[in-house]
């Protein structure tokens, strides 16, 4: 009624590439997640800190307006990771809605998500793919 069985010999049709990577090898992806972010979060702690020392010298009068605009950049990073938070604690399911929102939000010019976390995306951050925090090295 179905067609003949194949026989054991016969090599059987390759379906995998149907399957997505997380269903296939679920560890492996979710410590890649976790590496990824650990990243992300180790880098937005290190620029939040170069953030105060940079704050704390132009209150000394001792920074450069580049300096501070770098500052008051990953002060606005600080406060999209707030609204994300605020997001996952108010807004049912938002594991599921945060990628589209990110997608809407980019759609109509708005960062939702901190410079850094795009970088480790390899999203382009704001048309620039440097540092927010760090100073650019002259050549």
């Amino acid at each position: 009624m179905f067609g003949p069985s194949p026989s054991p010999l016969e090599p059987r049709p390759d379906w995998s590439h149907l399957v997505p990577t997380l269903l296939r090898n679920p560890r492996a992806e979710l410590e890649a997640g976790f590496t990824r972010l650990r990243a992300m979060l180790v880098t937005e702690s290190a620029q939040t800190r170069d953030m105060m020392e940079i704050y704390g010298r132009a209150a000394r009068g001792q920074a450069s307006s580049a300096d501070i605009d770098r500052a008051n950049r990953q002060f606005g990073d600080l406060l999209r990771m707030a609204g994300l938070g605020a997001f996952f604690a108010v807004v049912p399911g938002s594991a599921l809605l945060l990628p589209l929102a990110v997608s809407a939000a980019r759609r109509l010019g708005i960062d939702l998500l901190p410079d850094s976390w795009e970088q480790h995306a390899g999203l382009p951050v704001d048309g620039r793919h440097d540092d927010p925090i760090k100073p650019k090295q002259s050549s």
